[in-house]
């Protein structure tokens, strides 16, 4: 997509145009942004309609291993939140893995989290062809502030912003 135009002007699209955008990329405006699909490394669908499901939406579902045990979690598919179906034997500040739930392949670090308890980012991808461009991610620390589902990009803006890589 052209993003000037020939005088160097800022080309802004329609509405629509992005949202279709965004659609083809796993991430739908309908009232709220939320994904409606994420994928593990090795192109496994993370969400499925027989997920557990927030305000009518099925969620993400993963496997969390941690020294307390492991468990199936479901997580909010809604960006900018925190919510989690499971894992109930997990306190804050426990360091997380997380797991594909079909093979077991732990998800990607995107990067470091400026959390108390140096967590690291894991994302989950919008495609089947897993990259850091199209993904979501969160924290791997179980309650950190920062355990939100936020689009990959932001976080290494946010990230070259602070520690200007």
């Amino acid at each position: 997509m052209q993003r000037f135009d020939d005088d160097g002007r800022l080309i802004v699209p329609e509405r629509t145009h992005l949202v279709d955008e965004l659609k083809k990329r796993g991430v739908h405006l309908e009232g709220s942004i939320h994904i409606h699909q994420a994928f593990c490394p090795r192109g496994h669908m993370l969400v499925s309609d027989d997920n557990k499901q927030f305000n009518g939406l099925p969620g993400i579902k993963v496997h969390v291993v941690g020294e307390r045990g492991d468990e199936l979690v479901t997580i909010t598919p809604f960006l900018k939140r925190r919510d989690r179906i499971g894992g109930e034997q997990f306190q804050v500040g426990d360091r997380l893995h997380i797991c594909c739930p079909a093979c077991g392949i732990e998800m990607p670090v995107l990067a470091p989290c400026d959390c108390q308890w140096n967590g690291e980012f894991v994302m989950f991808s919008l495609d089947e062809n897993p990259t850091n461009q199209n993904a979501v991610c969160f924290c791997n620390i179980w309650g950190c502030p920062n355990g939100d589902i936020r689009m990959a990009g932001d976080v290494i803006a946010e990230y070259q912003r602070n520690y200007e890589l």
